[in-house]
């Protein structure tokens, strides 16, 4: 969809885009389901000893704002898309580059082997309200 409206766009058009957006501050989300927050925060700051998943905030920061290149930002993403990649790393759908250029993939692909889909689902909603 994104390619027939960028295709007549000069390369100065894309620069100015690309500065527009990259000024932008993230909307924050609030968390949709207030029932899932405080099982989502004790994941995201404390992990979950008993399986093995460590705190989110160890890779994503406290604030979920990421480490840029290494850990994306957790924080204002729509809860559904957290929970999409979660499921999606928990099936081996994501975090399994075969040229083995993926560490950062392959070591959530494992987090996210541990944690159970309740879990999966707090975590994601609990993000989605970071500011």
């Amino acid at each position: 969809i994104m390619a027939g409206m960028a295709a007549n766009l000069s390369p100065e058009d894309t620069k100015s885009l690309g500065a527009y957006f990259a000024q932008q501050k993230p909307k924050g989300l609030a968390a949709k389901d207030p029932s899932l927050v405080a099982a989502g925060q004790k994941l995201y700051r404390g992990g979950n000893a008993a399986t093995g998943v460590p705190a989110c905030s160890a890779c994503h920061t406290p604030t979920g704002v990421g480490i840029p290149v290494r850990y994306p930002r957790l924080s204002g993403q729509y809860a559904e898309y957290t929970f999409a990649q979660l499921q999606a790393f928990k099936a081996g759908q994501r975090g399994m580059d075969k040229q083995g250029k993926d560490a950062n993939g392959r070591v959530m692909a494992q987090i996210a082997g541990r944690m159970s889909e309740a879990e999966m689902r707090a975590v994601a909603d609990y993000a989605a309200g970071l500011h």
